[in-house]
């Protein structure tokens, strides 16, 4: 295989998700995230670059690969700047469909709507992550991020479509973004314009992303600092904050969901707060394959 790969290969013990496939059509992501973990990993994260003779590669890992669904993208955001002009991620969609590929995709991108027409045609579930509606925070999570109300919008012109679609309120940072006013907020909004899941997960602290989280937060650095290095729990080198604050924090949001009756479901927390069939959407997947 070339750029298609099984999703976790390292099987991390708190990934719940099922079987499924990863590619990203771009190496790094411009959206600057300051919690984002891409950057212990990838050389010079900020900056996109398409990956080499993307298409015609992937293409041939198609033709090899058992049918599962593709979850895009994990790593790198399939709808930079340049996917405007290079239209990689349109391509890949095309092929999928062409294939018989049901397809993840995963974006803070408001781009994702103008392939609405290929996405309605073919198995597919969008997550859109929002943090926060509050924007003046948003910037500071997310700076190159388009704002939120420029992502509600996305939704509801997918929803137009019949399109499934997935938000995920991740991550929710302690004493950044969890006030419950705010939360609830939020989840009105979504429950609105018909958003068929909630995915919520809690921030996982690195060395690189702490340092620019407490930079940015300085008045909750001391905070933060207690929960991610003194009561922290470590799961495969990640600092999780303590159990019992992951499991209130995120039960408040479960309560929201079911509140106004919206499925449900954690990311790598190891808690038992799901409600929807799938932590990751895929349940909505209409496509029967081998």
């Amino acid at each position: 295989m070339y750029y298609l790969h099984l999703f976790d290969p390292w099987n991390f013990p708190l990934c719940t998700c099922p079987q499924k496939y990863s590619i990203d059509p771009y190496t790094g992501c411009e959206h600057r995230c300051i919690y984002c973990y891409i950057t212990s990993y990838i050389p010079d994260p900020w900056k996109v670059r398409e990956k080499k003779d993307f298409l015609r590669k992937i293409e041939r890992d198609l033709k090899k690969a058992p049918k599962l669904p593709v979850s895009m993208s994990n790593s790198s955001d399939p709808y930079p700047k340049i996917e405007k002009e290079k239209r990689i991620t349109r391509g890949t969609l095309e092929l999928l469909k062409r294939h018989g590929f049901p397809v993840l995709i995963l974006t803070k991108s408001d781009l994702v709507t103008r392939d609405a027409d290929i996405l309605s045609s073919m198995p597919s579930v969008v997550s859109i992550t929002i943090t926060t509606l509050d924007e003046n925070l948003a910037r500071k999570l997310e700076p190159m991020a388009p704002p939120p109300e420029m992502r509600i919008k996305a939704i509801e012109k997918l929803k137009e479509k019949e399109i499934k679609v997935a938000v995920r309120i991740d991550p929710i940072i302690p004493g950044i973004n969890d006030l419950q006013t705010d939360l609830r907020n939020l989840v009105k909004v979504l429950s609105s314009i018909g958003v068929d899941q909630i995915i919520s997960s809690t921030y996982k602290a690195k060395g690189d992303n702490f340092k620019r989280v407490a930079g940015v937060f300085k008045e909750k650095a001391e905070y933060l600092s207690k929960i991610y290095y003194e009561k922290n729990e470590m799961v495969r080198g990640i600092r999780y904050a303590p159990r019992e604050l992951r499991y209130k924090l995120l039960k408040r949001v479960r309560s929201l969901a079911d509140e106004y009756d919206i499925p449900f479901s954690v990311c790598r927390e190891g808690l038992p707060l799901n409600s929807a069939k799938t932590c990751d959407g895929s349940h909505m997947l209409t496509a029967k394959y081998d």
